[in-house]
């Protein structure tokens, strides 16, 4: 049973790479080589293939992504995932993810299963923290045994410049026995179910496109589930040219019963081509200013951008609603204020502080402005 789960081992890691990435129109491919050891089995070797392709409207994002891992022992796993990011209209700090995912644990082989998952969480944004509530069902069927699984999981998050800590809790339920029993998960043979409690933090570095991150899980069992174990995984991201990307990962991942993903200790190496639109540098949007939109009685609203700097220093607001030109700002406290009244439709708006490049107010999506530098999408019903 371990040996044909090794390969699905890799299906979520791509994944999870390519999730974490600004909402502009993209197409990432992936490919690279894998070792992985599971309990009682030498090392196997996999080549791995990744498709990744993100689709953002005005008011939500579309992701998807489609896997395939190929092992040393001529298995092959696929998964796709699709998921659909929604902001809600009435405050810019609420965010809906929703996504369903399958899987195939063999390509070669007829009748060895696969999984099917749905997963829903809620997000609680602010400009340098947030936090998130969410769960998921999954159903699974493994050599002609079927099982179902659930979780719940919650955190928080916090960005400090160049630096990004979260932390979070997961509880999981599930009857997948043969995946849990392989993984050294022991419990009550009179009990129908497993259940688990992990916690989970997440420290890393970023440096403009490219990251450090170190993933920590402490896993232990509930009522009369016997587990304890710990997880430790580093992975990186060097980002070469603005299309080109080298990423590795090393680390044991923990037994995931709602994905059907088995426990394993993985090596990762593979090489990320972006295709599409040019991608933006990530981390570039204005760090001090913000933009919010109130409604206005009859129809459209009042464009508001904050811009935290003293008053010596020299701050412009534009977008395409004044051709580009700088509007007028008024001094508030410790912030320059503008304010615009805009009917309803699509703008960009920019700033810049002393004379330097035009930049996205930091909790707007990016665009291209009409130089080639970027701009914030403002949106007015």
């Amino acid at each position: 049973m371990g040996r044909r789960l090794i390969a699905l081992g890799f299906v979520l890691v791509c994944a999870a790479r390519a999730g974490g990435a600004q909402r502009v129109p993209e197409l990432r491919l992936e490919a690279g080589r894998a070792t992985v050891t599971q309990r009682g089995f030498d090392p196997a070797r996999a080549a791995l293939l990744a498709v990744f392709w993100r689709q953002p409207a005005d008011s939500w994002t579309f992701l998807t992504s489609a896997n395939i891992t190929y092992a040393q022992d001529s298995l092959a796993a696929a998964q796709g995932v699709a998921a659909v990011d929604i902001p809600w209209n009435v405050s810019e700090r609420l965010r809906t993810e929703l996504g369903i995912a399958g899987a195939s644990f063999s390509l070669r082989s007829a009748g060895r299963g696969g999984n099917g998952n749905f997963f829903a969480r809620q997000h609680f944004v602010n400009p340098s923290r947030g936090a998130w509530l969410g769960g998921g069902v999954g159903a699974t069927s493994r050599d002609g045994i079927e099982s179902t699984s659930a979780s719940l999981d919650g955190g928080i998050w916090q960005r400090l410049d160049f630096l990004y800590l979260s932390a979070g809790l997961t509880r999981t339920l599930s009857q997948d026995w043969p995946l849990l029993l392989a993984s050294g998960v022991q419990r009550n043979p009179d009990d129908e179910r497993y259940e688990l409690l992990d916690a989970q933090l997440t420290i890393q570095v970023r440096n403009g496109p490219h990251d450090f991150t170190l993933y920590y899980v402490n896993r232990s069992g509930v009522a009369s589930t016997a587990a304890e174990f710990r997880a430790l995984t580093a992975s990186g991201t060097l980002q070469l040219t603005e299309r080109f990307a080298l990423l590795g990962a090393a680390g044991r991942q923990l037994a995931d019963p709602l994905r059907g993903l088995p426990q394993a200790d993985l090596i990762t190496f593979s090489a990320r081509v972006s295709l599409g639109p040019k991608p933006l540098p990530v981390m570039q949007r204005s760090a001090i200013a913000r933009a919010e939109v109130t409604p206005v009685v009859g129809g459209g609203g009042e464009l508001v951008v904050r811009i935290f700097a003293s008053d010596t220093m020299l701050v412009d607001v534009a977008g395409d609603f004044s051709e580009w030109h700088p509007v007028q700002l008024e001094r508030e406290g410790a912030f320059w204020v503008a304010r615009v009244q805009l009917p309803p439709g699509k703008y960009r708006v920019a700033v810049r502080s002393n004379l330097g490049p035009w930049r996205a107010p930091r909790n707007l999506a990016r665009v291209r402005d009409d130089y080639g530098g970027e701009a914030g999408l403002v949106v007015i019903p």
